[in-house]
């Protein structure tokens, strides 16, 4: 494990599905926020890159939950999930048991504290889900994920990267009577059945907190086209939303400017430590 982080396993939303989240208290005085941490797709292991990551993260407490099944040591980007969680993985249980994994996680000193969401990628879709969980939320942060339901944002990677035919597939796929089990793309029907019917927008503004969108200019799975696409729907309009779209970064936010996540980090603290979500110069130059 890197120095100051420890594992803590808990049960999901039954017996057999443990969660392993990882902990780290602030590594420079006392903690200003808590931040609950949700990964992207797949069996992403923050154990070998948490140090790191986390690197510029002073003065929070930092909560990372695992999907069940998932390897902790795998690191950003597995060449391949084993079958059981394959089987497993699925948003809407993926939601119950990070749910009751928070309800198991004591806060210990930051009990009091207020709470940053924030979900990566694919941990955007369930990460408004979670505020029932979570005591003294005071904001969310989607890293690379643009708010619109996932099988809208979907759609528009299939038609960028000229996969609109295979996309129909899946769609057809998802309604017929196949079982939930079949593997389909690397992912069981369950997963997609759920993904197509996954309302995120609505559950982002039911939430009434601000909201700060992350992304890079050179982002690979989604257009820019799909985070304009949010700012116009009906939902948005009643939100509190912050866009920081950082220049030459990729995905992950790395790019030739540098590592766009430890800019982020240092944008936490200062809302944070402030109570305003600022929009403003630091935020704007790096557009």
């Amino acid at each position: 494990m890197p120095p100051g982080w420890r594992t803590e396993v808990v049960l999901g939303g039954s017996p057999e599905r443990r969660i392993i989240a990882l902990r780290r208290e602030p590594t420079q005085g006392p903690a200003l926020f808590r931040l609950i941490v949700i990964p992207g797709s797949g069996c992403t292991g923050f154990a070998p890159f948490a140090g790191r990551y986390f690197n510029g993260l002073t003065k929070a407490q930092v909560i990372v939950l695992h999907k069940p099944y998932a390897d902790l040591f795998a690191g950003p980007a597995p060449a391949g999930c084993s079958a059981e969680f394959v089987r497993n993985d699925a948003l809407g249980s993926w939601r119950d048991d990070a749910i009751a994994a928070l309800r198991q996680l004591p806060p210990g000193d930051a009990a009091s504290l207020p709470a940053i969401v924030l979900g990566i990628s694919e941990g955007a879709e369930i990460a408004p889900y979670l505020l029932p969980a979570i005591s003294n939320p005071m904001g969310m942060v989607l890293l690379s994920a643009t708010g619109l339901d996932p099988a809208v944002a979907g759609e528009m990677h299939a038609e960028r990267s000229g996969q609109r035919a295979a996309w129909t597939r899946l769609k057809e796929t998802s309604a017929s009577s196949q079982p939930d089990g079949m593997i389909v793309e690397g992912r069981s029907l369950r997963y997609w059945r759920d993904m197509f019917g996954w309302k995120l927008t609505a559950a982002l503004a039911e939430t009434g907190l601000p909201l700060l969108r992350v992304w890079g200019s050179d982002d690979a799975l989604l257009p820019q086209e799909a985070y304009d696409r949010f700012r116009s729907l009906p939902a948005a309009n009643s939100m509190q939303i912050c866009d920081w779209r950082l220049a030459e970064a990729d995905h992950g936010l790395q790019g030739r400017r540098g590592d766009g996540v430890q800019l982020l980090w240092r944008q936490l603290e200062r809302w944070a430590a402030t109570g305003r979500l600022d929009c403003g110069n630091d935020m704007g130059r790096l557009r």
